[in-house]
């Protein structure tokens, strides 16, 4: 990525570039907290197109639908996602293909902008009642504190904000009916996704609240389970390769970044037994869950210090 592809406000950029972007900035200025820092300073006019849909919706509820339905306008990769549970709501950010480094520092900022957003559309008053990473707890958590104003919830199985479901009926101040018609015209007129990309998302939605059946995704796509195959087969692909590099996805980041036990990890994965995983685990890799984890951990130390040498000696 070449620095004048920035200069373009309404510019786009690929995801994985993004990711990379901002842990190799949070490495040259040797802040751990810089994805903090980079999304603190977010805001949803950032968004450009999605962004208007979330800003213009008559309510926050609704807001957080647009974002969810239409984040693929800006993202092929990664998706936001709500859960409820009981009186509380967890609005979330997820991948669902696999990346090679680490989203930690990505994550951390969208975590702190999705704070802002929530500010945006809902007030002062507004204020999260936990917050979740996948990452360990960091060695100086007090940025963490200060930014988000919460408990801080470490070796998590997502990443989320969670906030009283209250606040989904609340209306957005400032929405305008036809600024957000526009923008729907705009989305419609946009949205040219492939059917894989539309199967991953739904499987890492569905995964989140342990749904991982063909199905259960036909049924959310409002498509009978012989025309998902036919289509994903149409598209060089089929239903059980979406899933496992969804799964894989999921377990390599929850391995590599978190100390969460297979049992979990299993679960996350929406398979009903944790020894499931070490077969599943092999057939991708080749390798044993915990064999990977510790090799990442070696790869990513070795890593580090390579980043050190490079920056103490100007390479």
């Amino acid at each position: 990525m070449s620095s004048e592809t920035l200069a373009d406000p309404s510019g786009r950029i690929a995801w994985e570039s993004a990711v990379r972007l901002v842990r190799m900035a949070a490495t040259r200025t040797d802040c751990a907290h810089f994805g903090l820092l980079a999304g603190g300073k977010w805001r949803l006019s950032d968004l450009g197109l999605l962004g208007e849909l979330v800003r213009h919706s008559p309510t926050v509820g609704l807001a957080l639908h647009e974002l969810i339905v239409n984040h693929h306008l800006n993202s092929e990769g990664a998706l936001f996602f709500l859960r409820q549970q009981d009186d509380d709501v967890e609005l979330g950010f997820a991948a669902y293909v696999p990346f090679a480094e680490s989203m930690s520092h990505f994550y951390d900022g969208v975590l702190a902008a999705t704070v802002n957003f929530m500010y945006e559309l809902s007030g002062n008053g507004w204020n999260p009642s936990a917050v979740f990473f996948v990452h360990s707890t960091p060695i100086d958590v007090r940025p963490y504190g200060e930014c988000f104003r919460a408990p801080l919830y470490f070796d998590s199985s997502f990443y989320a904000v969670r906030f009283s479901a209250k606040w989904l009926a609340l209306p957005v101040e400032g929405a305008e009916p036809e600024r957000l018609r526009l923008a729907r015209e705009q989305a419609s007129a946009a949205d040219r996704g492939v059917l894989a990309d539309k199967v991953h998302r739904a499987v890492r939605t569905l995964l989140l609240h342990g749904i991982a059946t063909g199905a259960d995704i036909s049924h959310a796509l409002s498509m009978h389970r012989r025309t998902l195959n036919r289509r994903l087969s149409a598209e060089g692909t089929t239903f059980q390769q979406v899933l496992d590099r969804v799964r894989f996805a999921v377990a390599k980041e929850l391995l590599e970044n978190s100390e969460l036990a297979l049992p979990k990890i299993a679960s996350a994965l929406g398979y009903k037994h944790g020894v499931a995983l070490i077969p599943a685990f092999r057939r991708w890799t080749g390798m044993t869950p915990g064999a990977w984890r510790l090799l990442s951990r070696h790869a990513r130390d070795a890593a580090v210090s390579e980043s050190d040498l490079n920056l103490r000696t100007g390479l």
